[in-house]
């Protein structure tokens, strides 16, 4: 039987099948298209109910449910937004999520379900991806912002000693700076300019400059070198085995690799491997219904 894998982004949905049987994706199956968050309601949930109805029509039968990852804040057990004062889907602050999509498309409530867009990258990882052959992991996807998540025993940890509050980092200070503003796009983006003096407006500008502008390479370098020594206190205190990266700016990996292993006392760091795949894997695995009353309580401390 299939299963929905959906991820919502600030300005995007995508929906893919995913085989229960095979644990893979139906690529063929993908729908993705492009949302403005400052759509109201109405269109925000009918873009969205479009974009899944499409891909559970490729299955031809009845699918098990929908698993949906979305950032925060957000109940993602009973399935309500609380996201405002981020200019971005205000619109949709305290509606009952699950009801809406439920409605929309033919489903009981208890078929839909949620988790956290950076705990369904983990969960991902940590089941089908690079970090499937350890116990502890630590995934963090560096973008727009700083996502992070703790796994332990494949499932997320939010609560602990070992752990920051809420398994976050992206609040984490730096020398009195958010670490969000510091390992994300704009980040990189204004420490080039530091080095450079110059102006880019995105990463990828950035690391087509690095054959011809030695600052360009030396920005990556000093990113992964500051990366590293913000990561080591996390992983040493979790006690991680393996730190596995994903997000656009871990496309460029190999050019903050060995600052980055150089700072942390552990050697598995990896890709993902998953590319853009990983949230919609993670967000499908909730429809396994063992593996959801695992994550239950952990569900309610997101």
């Amino acid at each position: 039987m299939f299963q929905v894998g959906v991820d919502i982004g600030g300005s995007h949905i995508a929906a893919c099948l995913f085989d229960s049987i095979h644990h893979e994706l139906v690529l063929d199956s993908k729908v993705a298209c492009h949302v403005d968050p400052n759509w109201d309601s109405a269109l925000v949930l009918d873009t969205w109910c479009s974009a899944i109805s499409k891909t559970i029509a490729f299955a031809e039968a009845d699918i098990k449910g929908i698993g949906i990852a979305i950032p925060g804040p957000f109940n993602y057990f009973e399935g309500i937004s609380l996201i405002t004062g981020v200019n971005k889907y205000e619109s949709i602050y305290g509606l009952n999520i699950r009801n809406e999509v439920a409605k929309r498309l033919g489903l009981h409530s208890s078929q839909v379900r949620f988790i956290n867009d950076a705990s369904a990258f983990a969960i991902a990882v940590s089941k089908v991806g690079k970090a499937k052959a350890f116990d502890r992991c630590v995934a963090i996807t560096l973008g727009t912002g700083l996502g992070a998540s703790f796994i332990a025993s494949k499932k997320p940890v939010f609560s602990g000693s070992s752990v920051p509050e809420g398994g976050f980092l992206y609040n984490q200070l730096v020398d009195g700076v958010m670490a969000d503003e510091l390992f994300s796009t704009r980040g990189l983006i204004q420490l080039y300019k530091l080095i450079s003096g110059e102006q880019v407006n995105s990463v990828l500008d950035i690391y087509e400059r690095v054959k011809t502008d030695p600052k360009a390479l030396e920005t990556f370098e000093i990113f992964g070198s500051e990366l590293g020594k913000f990561m080591h206190p996390f992983l040493e205190k979790f006690g991680a085995e393996v730190l596995v990266l994903g997000g656009n700016i871990s496309n460029a990996f190999k050019l903050f690799k060995e600052p980055l292993i150089t700072e942390l006392s552990i050697d598995e760091v990896h890709l993902s491997g998953l590319m853009d795949h990983a949230a919609l894997i993670g967000a499908a695995l909730l429809i396994d219904d063992a593996y959801y009353a695992e994550l239950s309580d952990l569900i309610r401390l997101m």
